[in-house]
């Protein structure tokens, strides 16, 4: 028998991020770091990284910026299926501050190719040969176009028995809080697996609420400095600690948290396995600049060789 396609979709939007100097605030600033974001990307990112296949849909700009950001995919060995669209490449700037000053993001996203994007874009043969599609809350919010595709993927790819892996993701600047469990109902009905963070569960009804409206889905909860949780489909609840890690890339541990979980679900690892492997791959993110994971599947299980994994909770 054929081995089952290991191959993982993707879908959003990439963004220029410029970073100021920690010491500067947008006010006075002198000096701009440019780097290529996009939470979608750097999951795909991450699991290529891992040694699983990934590829990316997206829209681009025709024009230097967007094959700025298409040389930086195919520097991380993800496959491009970005299409070209009219608009512009989405920016925003990040004050990247350590307590008690907090952080600050400023984005200019509006008109931007990928917003132009809409469900008569979808291609069934982004979906050929794929195991898992992951989207995030962050499509459904920034338009109309990109919400509709998204929900299409998404439908297409449950037809097609592919996984589907979603995370919340949720942007407060981009959707009102109040209007949060309306728009991600579709996705959440949709999702096999769930990503979701503690402070954003509560706008979903709270676990309860999120388990109504995704009965058979895999419900994993980052909870900051209190680590993570995995609440399976039939009761069990898995809790790992978070692994200690200092360096210059807390932006994108939340990608390479989901990166890590997916890859290590999809390997069929137990919750307690893949809760570990998912907070070691983003400890390692933690210790390079920039969005995305720099690590092998290798490096990512020698970090839990001192034995860290999770328990259920009877």
């Amino acid at each position: 028998m054929a081995e089952a396609p290991t191959s993982v979709l993707t879908f959003g939007e990439a963004l220029l991020k410029l970073v100021l100097l920690p010491t500067q605030r947008l006010e006075s600033m002198q000096t701009l770091d440019a780097q290529c974001a996009g939470a979608e990307l750097n999951v795909a990112a991450a699991l290529a990284a891992l040694g699983r296949p990934a590829a990316w849909v997206s829209a681009l700009p025709a024009g230097p910026l967007g094959t700025w950001v298409r040389e930086r995919v195919r520097a991380l060995k993800v496959d491009d299926l970005a299409l070209t669209r009219e608009g512009r490449l989405g920016t925003f700037y990040l004050e990247d501050h350590h307590p008690p000053r907090p952080s600050r993001v400023v984005y200019d996203r509006r008109g931007s190719a990928f917003t132009q994007l809409n469900a008569a874009d979808f291609d069934p043969a982004w979906l050929a040969g794929r195991r898992a599609l992951h989207v995030s809350g962050i499509s459904l919010a920034v338009g109309q176009g990109p919400r509709d595709l998204a929900l299409k993927l998404m439908w297409e790819a449950r037809q097609a028995g592919v996984v589907i892996s979603f995370d919340v993701n949720h942007r407060r600047l981009l959707l009102a809080e109040d209007a949060a469990r309306e728009l991600y109902t579709p996705a959440l009905r949709l999702a096999d697996l769930i990503f979701v963070a503690e402070r954003d569960t509560p706008l979903l009804g709270g676990l309860t609420g999120l388990r109504s409206l995704a009965s058979g889905a895999w419900i994993v909860q980052t909870r900051g400095m209190r680590g993570s949780a995995a609440l399976t489909p039939d009761g069990q609840t898995y809790q790992q600690p978070i692994i200690a890690a200092r360096g210059p890339g807390r932006v994108g541990r939340g990608d390479a948290f989901a990166g890590g979980f997916l890859h290590a679900f999809l390997q069929g690892k137990a919750p307690p396995a893949a809760l570990a492997f998912a907070t070691a791959a983003a400890a390692l993110k933690t210790t390079t600049p920039g969005d995305q994971l720099q690590a092998t599947e290798a490096e990512v299980w020698a970090v839990l060789q001192d034995g860290q994994a999770s328990e259920p909770i009877r």
